[in-house]
């Protein structure tokens, strides 16, 4: 009995001395032969300083491996050190068992020139022409890998074709427990510095036997810098400044992605955009927090939306914009043959189901720049703030609008409506203070020719959609409009008398105040509301610069409706007390402003003679002369004799007025 077990140990010891002599054996000749023909398994050259090998522990150790460019010289990827640990007698039944795989000092340079990358070759070396036949039959192998450690990885991308390039300096992973075939946990965790500043953490864990999952990403002062050359791909951006921060979670089960529970807190500070040294848009924080995001419902609950210190400029030219200037042009050929790729398109997805809980906009800034009219026109709009809460795509929402206008004017603006069926149902509420009239001088130059030089604007507008039908009743309120005199240089779309008619409807406080409605269906091709706008506006200063004395009869108290025509009887000799009473009004409304002309032409009947027709003159020099003594200036006078009018028309004289576009 002695004798078998000192043959047993000598068998054992034989055998664990061979395992040595190979162990130690096996490594130098494992790096030599990686050095010698590492080119013709990889197809590039492998330079390897350590190769260790134990099999008693199952270990394996390689250090400081190296593979090169196709060149031989220029370094692709290496790492510091490889060290890996596994159950070897575990192999016979089926089971890779990893104890332990470190990978510490990991190193690669991914270059990218077009479409081919500098790893392109790598994957050729290890294709094949030959098509094989998938297996689909079910793996009955099980894998266990445990304390898997990525340590102190960097990884260098760079698309040489367009100048991009993604620096991350120190990755590390770290995966406690991986089962492929197996029903046990898992979980890792990644963290990974970047070359211009953030920090990315992210853990995951999976339950293999419920298949459900929970993930949690922290991204922490993250600059916009990192990703600068990609946005220069779609704007031409010379310079992009921001931090963001971010923290995600979602949790779910694999088997039903699409109902994953995602939430999410967002915060971009300190945006800064610019282009050509000029600043584009500036913010100063916006923070969004999800409550949760449902891909399968297509809903997005959100609990709040920060906006805070936005600044930005709108510029506008005939055919582009500063926006549309800054937008590289895509190939459409490319996109053409991308969209003839694409798959069918799969059934349509289920109305998007928004919900805000509270919008809050503050400390915002926004210049509206037009260079299409003759005068440049620049509208700056400060102190912009927006609040409103419990915002949805269906049913009524409520909003809330406030800024401070050029030379200290206010706007403010309600708002109610259906986002969805917008034109179902929509009623908005807007009032504009003490706007400076000087600053909408370059529109009112570009539709009359007349400059805007002084007043102050006031603006009450009520509009209200009901079944696509538009009704809204607008109220202006102008003090003291100074309008200059019409440019000569200026083509102007509208001819209206603006001058005129603003001296016609100013009352004698220096003040106007009209009402301005408009209707309209917003469902026609037609339909425009500024077109409506101006056209009603229009419409209303033609009739009042061409027929002022009504209006300024009414504006002075002394009616209007006797004072468009003047009856006298074809045998009168002499003017009556009412006529001389009427005539006094007429001189009172010419003398209340000096650009008014009145026209006084005077009916006779048709059968006069001679005789009477002189008498007509003699009685026309008579008004003449008694207007003239009420005080009106002889260039704001012109009383003639018209055409003669059937015995059914009444005689005496038709009174107009006209006025004087310049001084």
């Amino acid at each position: 009995m002695k004798k078998l077990v000192k043959i047993l140990l000598w068998i054992v010891g034989i055998v664990l001395a061979l395992l040595i002599v190979v162990s130690l054996v096996a490594g130098p000749v494992a790096k030599g032969y990686i050095n010698n023909h590492g080119e013709d398994l990889t197809g590039r050259r492998v330079e390897v300083k350590h190769v260790g090998l134990n099999l008693l522990t199952g270990r394996v150790a390689l250090r400081n491996l190296q593979v090169y460019e196709e060149d031989g010289r220029t370094p692709f990827a290496g790492f510091d050190t490889l060290d890996v640990r596994a159950h070897l007698l575990q192999l016979p039944f089926k089971t890779v068992n990893l104890r332990h795989l470190t990978l510490s000092g990991l190193h690669a340079n991914v270059l990218q020139d077009g479409e081919r990358f500098n790893f392109s070759s790598l994957l050729e070396h290890f294709s094949s022409d030959e098509e094989k036949e998938k297996d689909t039959t079910p793996s009955d192998w099980t894998l266990k890998f445990y304390n898997i450690r990525l340590s102190h990885a960097r990884l260098h991308y760079s698309d040489v074709s367009s100048n991009k390039d993604l620096n991350l300096p120190d990755i590390n992973l770290r995966v406690p427990g991986f089962i492929i075939g197996g029903n046990e946990s898992t979980e890792g965790g990644l963290n990974l510095n970047f070359d211009k500043g953030g920090h990315l953490n992210a853990t995951a864990n999976y339950d293999a036997d419920k298949k459900r999952y929970d993930a949690k990403v922290d991204l922490t002062d993250f600059s916009l810098r990192n990703v600068e050359g990609y946005v220069r791909d779609i704007i031409d951006l010379d310079e992009m400044n921001g931090n963001l921060t971010a923290h995600l979670t979602a949790g779910g089960t694999t088997t039903h992605l699409l109902k994953s529970h995602i939430g999410a807190t967002v915060a971009l500070t300190d945006v800064d955009l610019r282009s050509d040294r000029d600043q584009l848009a500036a913010l100063q924080a916006l923070t969004v927090k999800v409550n949760n995001i449902n891909l399968e419902a297509n809903s997005f609950d959100i609990a709040e939306v920060h906006l805070d210190g936005l600044t930005a400029t709108y510029e506008q030219w005939n055919g582009y914009t500063n926006i549309s200037r800054l937008m590289k042009e895509k190939d459409t050929t490319e996109v053409a043959d991308t969209l003839e790729s694409a798959e069918e398109p799969s059934a349509p997805k289920k109305p998007m189901q928004l919900h805000v809980g509270n919008l809050l906009v503050e400390r915002c800034a926004l210049t509206y720049i037009n260079h299409t009219l003759p005068d440049e026109f620049r509208f700056p709009i400060t102190n912009l703030t927006v609040k409103a809460t419990n915002l949805s795509m269906n049913g009524d929402n409520n909003a809330q609008l406030r800024a401070t206008l050029p030379g200290g004017g206010l706007l403010m603006v309600r708002w109610q409506g259906n986002i969805d069926n917008w034109k179902e149902h929509q009623e908005l509420f807007l009032t504009v203070k003490g706007l400076d009239m000087k600053q909408l001088s370059p529109w009112t130059v570009a539709y009359t020719g007349q400059p805007i030089e002084d007043g102050v604007f006031g603006l009450t507008s009520r509009n209200s959609i009901q079944s696509s039908m538009l009704n809204g009743q607008n109220t202006i309120d102008i003090y003291n409009p100074v309008v200059g005199k019409k440019r000569k240089d200026i083509k102007a779309e509208k001819h209206l008398p603006l001058k005129a008619a603003l001296y016609v409807l100013k009352d004698k406080d220096n003040k106007i105040l009209l009402d301005v409605p408009v209707k309209g269906n917003i469902d026609s091709p037609e339909f425009n509301y500024m077109k409506l706008v101006w056209k009603t506006l229009g419409n209303l200063i033609v009739k009042v610069a061409t027929s002022p004395a009504r209006a300024l009869g009414n504006v002075l108290g002394l009616g209007g409706d006797n004072l468009e025509f003047v009856a006298i009887d074809p045998t009168q000799r002499s003017l009556t007390s009412e006529q001389y009473h009427t005539l006094s009004q007429l001189a009172t409304i010419v003398q209340s402003d000096s650009l008014i002309v009145l026209h006084m032409e005077q009916r006779m009947p048709e059968a006069a003679n001679d005789t009477v027709a002189r008498f007509y003159e003699l009685r026309n020099e008579m008004v003449r002369r008694y207007l003239l003594e009420q005080g009106v200036d002889e260039s704001q006078l012109l009383i003639t004799t018209g055409d003669p009018v059937t015995n059914n028309e009444p005689t005496g004289y038709a009174v107009s007025s006209a006025m004087k576009l310049e001084e």
